[in-house]
């Protein structure tokens, strides 16, 4: 992994993070903290394997042993009902802390103010508040699952730096910018600001996913739920990051915008990319 670029922060938590048999998620050296862009999974099996990337640059790789453990049957058996054993206590666990920042963030959007006009993100970004609280400097934007409970709030800075409560729930959750009634489309993207812009020039009704690799599992759920809708996939123009892959490893990879080409073509959708990107 890190040949490949992509060293876990905190190389401690994720070795036993990644023993659990899920895919896990981190942040990786170099980048900001909580983006949690660095992703893993370890097959601990008679042929150990696994795969691991970086889902804003775009790397994708697959590690094999490449020959059989010196094991006993036994012994893997014994290997293997440690592991299921340790996947069941880390997904208890893993759930019960989703459970508590969920009731963490309720009480957050719950105690906090509407968010003022006067935010410095909202005046640069031009976005309606209406719809958003604050507490303190931060801006938030709820998050909610497909049965309407809320799981995480999204934490906007002053500075446009963004964070998620510590150990909440992002996987499947989004949160809606408009309305449905009267409108056969329906627009689903990653950022807020983005999307905020699209409903103030469209009217329609928007889908935030907040990241590229939350995209697809939103657009499913709203796929299976609305198909009387006709979706459109707004793609984020990842140019610097295209750039910066190129540079390094001599292939241009666009992640926001192969991401959203990807998920239209499974979920029967369209694609609009921003102004001067030609699709």
């Amino acid at each position: 992994m890190r040949a490949e670029g992509v060293s876990p922060d905190d190389a401690t938590a994720f070795i036993g993070d990644v023993t659990s048999g899920e895919v896990v998620r981190f942040d990786c050296v170099g980048e900001r903290r909580g983006s949690k862009n660095g992703w893993a999974k370890l097959y601990l099996d008679a042929r150990p394997a696994g795969a691991f990337g970086n889902w804003k640059q775009g790397i994708n790789r697959r590690w094999s042993s490449g020959a059989a453990n010196e094991l006993s049957p036994q012994e893997r058996a014994s290997l293997r009902r440690e592991w299921d054993d340790k996947k069941a206590e880390r997904e208890a666990i893993r759930r019960e802390a989703q459970f508590g920042a969920g009731r963490d963030a309720g009480h957050i959007w719950g105690n906090a103010e509407a968010a003022s006009p006067a935010h410095p993100y909202v005046q640069r970004k031009r976005i309606d508040p209406a719809p958003l609280r604050q507490t303190g400097s931060d801006l938030l934007i709820p998050m909610f699952d497909d049965e309407g409970r809320l799981w995480n709030v999204q934490r906007i800075l002053p500075d446009g730096k963004k964070l998620f409560l510590k150990e909440a729930r992002i996987d499947g959750l989004f949160t809606i910018i408009g309305s449905f009634a009267g409108h056969r489309e329906a627009v689903i993207g990653e950022g807020y600001a983005t999307l905020d812009a699209v409903h103030q020039s469209t009217s329609l009704p928007c889908i935030v996913a907040f990241n590229t690799s939350n995209l697809p599992k939103v657009a499913r759920i709203w796929a299976a739920r609305r198909p009387d809708l006709n979706f459109i996939l707004f793609a984020d123009d990842d140019e610097a990051t295209a750039q910066k892959i190129l540079a390094e490893r001599g292939i241009y990879k666009n992640p926001g915008i192969e991401a959203a080409e990807a998920v239209a073509t499974e979920i029967g959708a369209k694609v609009a990319y921003p102004l001067g990107r030609a699709a």
